[in-house]
């Protein structure tokens, strides 16, 4: 087993292909074009959901070998010195990250790790168990560059999650996602009190937490986006820690980039008086705009929230109205569309987003096109557009900017 690894990795190394970027030559590993001409076009002909729990699996067992994570870093784990960035007190690699809803229940941090991520999310996770939506929950739009999904917010519970998170040991900065129960049934204050013991469970566990407070968690398809229910809740919070019950760590807010202007402004004022630290944006998008798939098939597929390349515009958007608004003191997290577009090099998107006001930028379905090369290709990317434009270390830029 040990000289297969060797080997694989020996071919890697040996096999690259260049493209340019900033005016210089940028290598591209052999097995990104394996992956885009080979393996997606067989993913893509089984069903997303279970191509989805059968690489969660696989990569399970994967986690568990340090053999195999350590052949993987070697292939996928490139890092440049003028990538790293310091925020909230945490030191991060580099800027991008693996968003929310890949790993849903805790299992493949290790993988994740060695495929060069910046950082990731684990969730989003409940307080109770929650089943989610039945089948069909996903539905790949290849023609644009996206995905639709109605999950359901399905969590296996903080008791399983926490057991698996406490025994880790990190070796990238992790995040826990959370939301609340999805149960309809669980409404008004005892919305707030489920939401709230999630949050007391894991706000010692990972690196810094993430309110996820954009889903429909009720009968009514209210979301904790709504001042009623949002104010009590971060009140409560920021009691609990200032009551010092656990180091202190950072508290994101995860908001949807659908938000009106009147919406927008009276969550930040909310989050900047409860003392929430930055923000994650954004959840999907439930706009259908000017996609190229048909309309008999979104259709049929139903409702479902739209992330990829279709979401990328409104996100842009909405970095703009929330640095603006906070004059760029409060810490963006830009998510949307990173790798989905073939005409673009996803290191250029994920410098847009900084130059937009993101401090960091996530990405999930752009690793279901483009595969687990993508960040080895965003890091060299980056690196070669810092230094074409003579910048010496991205802390720098941000700082700047």
């Amino acid at each position: 087993m040990r000289l297969f690894w060797v080997k694989l990795e020996s071919a890697v190394e040996a096999n690259v292909i260049l493209e340019k970027i900033g005016g210089r030559d940028l290598k591209y590993p052999l097995n990104k074009m394996f992956y885009d001409h080979i393996i997606r076009p067989i993913l893509f002909r089984l069903d997303p959901e279970f191509t989805h729990n059968s690489t969660i699996k696989i990569g399970s067992l994967v986690s568990k070998s340090s053999l195999a994570c350590q052949m993987l870093r070697r292939m996928y784990d490139t890092q440049f010195p003028t990538l790293k960035v310091k925020v909230w007190e945490i030191e991060f690699e580099n800027p991008v990250g693996l968003a929310a809803g890949f790993d849903k229940h805790g299992q493949v941090h290790p993988l994740i790790a060695a495929l060069g991520f910046g950082h990731m999310e684990v969730g989003s996770v409940s307080y109770q168990y929650w089943r989610g939506n039945p089948s069909p929950t996903l539905l790949r739009l290849p023609q644009d560059g996206g995905l639709i999904n109605r999950l359901g917010l399905n969590s296996v519970g903080a008791d399983i999650v926490h057991s698996r998170l406490t025994k880790l040991q990190f070796q990238k900065p992790l995040g826990v996602n959370l939301v609340k129960t999805a149960d309809p049934d669980i409404a008004g204050e005892e919305a707030v009190d489920d939401y709230f013991q999630g949050f007391c469970r894991f706000y010692s566990v990972g690196d810094f937490t993430t309110l996820n407070l954009s889903c429909p968690n009720t009968s009514e398809g209210r979301t904790f986006e709504d001042p009623e229910l949002l104010e009590p809740f971060l009140k409560k919070i920021k009691q609990y820690r200032l009551e010092g019950n656990s180091p202190f760590k950072p508290v994101l807010a995860k908001i949807s980039p659908d938000l009106s202007d009147n919406e927008l402004d009276q969550i930040l004022e909310l989050c900047q008086s409860y003392e929430i630290d930055g923000c994650v944006i954004g959840n999907t998008t439930t706009k259908r705009e000017n996609l190229r798939t048909s309309q008999t098939i979104l259709e049929d597929f139903g409702f479902g929230g739209v992330s990829g390349k279709p979401l990328k515009q409104y996100v842009q958007e909405m970095v703009g109205k929330v640095f603006a608004r906070t004059n760029g003191r409060f810490p963006i997290v830009a998510l949307g569309g990173v790798g989905c577009d073939p005409k673009m090099h996803p290191a250029q998107e994920v410098w847009e987003y900084l130059n937009m006001g993101a401090t960091l930028v996530q990405l999930y379905t752009g690793l279901i096109y483009r595969g687990p090369s993508l960040l080895s290709v965003i890091n060299q990317g980056l690196a070669n557009i810092l230094s074409e434009k003579g910048i010496s270390s991205l802390d720098e830029f941000l700082e700047k900017r």
